[in-house]
C-alpha cells in the first residue's frame, strides 16, 4: 500500500505506556535559548515523573554518551529526549541511539522539531512520550557523521563556520540568534571564492556528475528561516535530495535565495535537483562544510588530504554522503502525519534518480 503520492506510507509503531514507571533519558543543552534549555529540561522531567516515568538528565557530552548506552541496552522500555536546538539533536543522533527519540525545542531554528510538529511545551511533550507513537525516519551520513536535516558544501558552509567562530571566540559557546548571521554572511560574501564542486551520484544505473559552486544534500525539506530548499524531500523514502546551485558569487547566491523564497528555484536552469542514495563530492578548491547547521570540516582540493590537520577528522579531498534508511525512530504526536510531498513533473519524468 502506498500514500497518494506513490511513496510508501510512513511506518508507525506504538511503545506501550509503562504502567509501573518506565525510563526516559533527557539530553539537555543548558545554554540553549539563552538559558531556557535548563528550565525546560527541569519542567519536562517534572511532567514525566508525574506520569510515572523514571527520568535521568545528561548535561555534558560524557553523560550523554552514557545515557544513550543505557537506553540502547534496553530500547523496548526506554526513550530519549533532546532538549535544545538542532545542534543538540545532531549530537544525540551521533551517539547512535536505538531507542526512540523526541525533541523539546529551545534553539534558534528548531528545524527538526518543526518538521515533526513538536512544540516547546514540556507538558505536551510528556504526553507524547507517554503515548509512545513513533515514526521511522531516514538519516544521512557524511564521512561517518550522521545528519537528520542536511549537509551543505560551499558558501553556506563558509557562513556557518564563520558564525561558529564568532560564537566560540570567547572560549565558551555563546547563545545565538538569527541576527548573529548578518556579519558572517557579509564576510563570506566578500571573502569566499566559490570554487567548483563536483557532485557525483553513485547509484547503480543512475550515475551522473553535476558541477556547481554550492551543494546541499537534504534529508528533510527545509533549511534556516523554514525555507523549502528541497520541498519534495521525505523523511522516510530511502533517498536524499541533492540540490546543486551552479553559478558563483554573492549576487547569484542572493538571487538563488530570492527564488527559494518564491518557491521557484528548482525551475532555474542553473539549479539541479536529483534524488540519490549515495553521492561523492570533490573540488579543486577548499570548500567549508556544514552538517545540520554546525561546522563539519573541509572538502580539500584533490590530493590535498595529506596536508590536512589530523585533528579535523572530516577534512578530506573526497566526501561521501549516503542515506541510512529507517535508522531512527522519532516519537510524535498521535495526530502527526508528514506533509504531502508529490515530486515535481520534471522529476517524475526523469524517474527517482533524475
Amino acid at each position: 500500500m502506498t500514500d497518494p503520492d506513490g511513496s510508501p506510507p510512513a511506518e508507525e509503531a506504538t511503545t506501550p505506556t509503562p504502567a509501573d514507571g518506565g525510563w526516559v533519558g533527557v539530553v539537555a543543552n543548558p545554554a540553549s535559548g539563552a538559558g531556557v534549555g535548563r528550565l525546560k529540561a527541569e519542567a519536562l522531567a517534572a511532567a514525566l515523573k508525574a506520569r510515572g516515568f523514571i527520568v535521568e538528565t545528561a548535561w555534558t557530552p560524557a553523560d550523554r554518551a552514557a545515557l544513550v548506552a543505557r537506553a540502547n541496552a534496553d530500547p523496548e522500555r526506554r526513550r530519549l529526549v533532546a532538549v535544545g536546538g538542532d545542534g543538540t539533536v545532531s549530537a544525540l543522533i551521533n551517539e547512535r541511539p536505538e531507542a526512540p527519540i523526541t525533541i523539546l525545542p529551545t534553539g534558534t531554528e528548531n528545524l527538526a522539531a518543526h518538521h515533526f510538529q513538536l512544540d516547546g511545551d514540556p507538558e505536551h511533550l510528556a504526553g507524547i512520550v507517554a503515548a509512545g507513537k513513533s515514526a521511522a525516519v531516514d538519516l544521512g551520513v557524511a564521512n561517518g557523521r550522521r545528519f537528520l536535516l542536511m549537509v551543505g558544501f560551499g558558501f553556506d558552509g563558509d557562513v556557518v563556520t564563520r558564525h561558529h567562530g564568532l560564537r566560540t571566540a570567547s572560549g565558551s559557546v555563546r547563545p545565538t540568534h538569527r541576527g548573529a548571521y548578518v556579519e558572517p554572511i557579509l564576510r563570506s560574501s566578500v571573502c569566499y571564492r566559490f570554487p567548483k564542486i563536483a557532485a557525483r551520484i553513485e547509484d547503480a544505473g543512475a550515475e551522473e556528475t553535476l558541477i556547481g559552486t554550492t551543494v546541499f544534500v537534504f534529508n528533510l525539506p527545509r533549511y534556516a528561516l523554514n525555507l523549502p530548499f528541497a520541498p519534495h524531500a521525505r523523511q522516510d523514502d530511502g533517498l536524499l535530495d541533492l540540490v546543486v546551485f551552479r553559478d558563483p558569487g554573492p549576487f547569484h547566491a542572493l538571487y538563488y535565495l530570492w527564488r527559494v523564497l518564491l518557491g521557484s528555484h528548482l525551475k532555474l536552469s542553473g539549479v539541479f535537483h536529483r534524488r540519490a542514495r549515495r553521492i561523492a563530492l570533490s573540488s579543486r578548491g577548499i570548500v567549508p562544510v556544514q552538517i545540520d547547521g554546525d561546522p563539519g570540516g573541509l572538502l580539500l582540493p584533490l590530493g590535498g588530504a595529506a596536508e590536512a590537520d589530523p585533528a579535523l577528522a572530516t577534512t578530506r579531498d573526497r566526501w561521501t554522503v549516503e542515506v541510512l534508511p529507517g535508522a531512527l525512530r522519532v516519537l510524535v504526536d498521535p495526530s502527526w502525519s508528514p506533509e504531502p510531498a508529490s515530486p515535481p513533473a520534471d522529476l517524475a519524468a526523469r524517474g527517482p534518480f533524475g
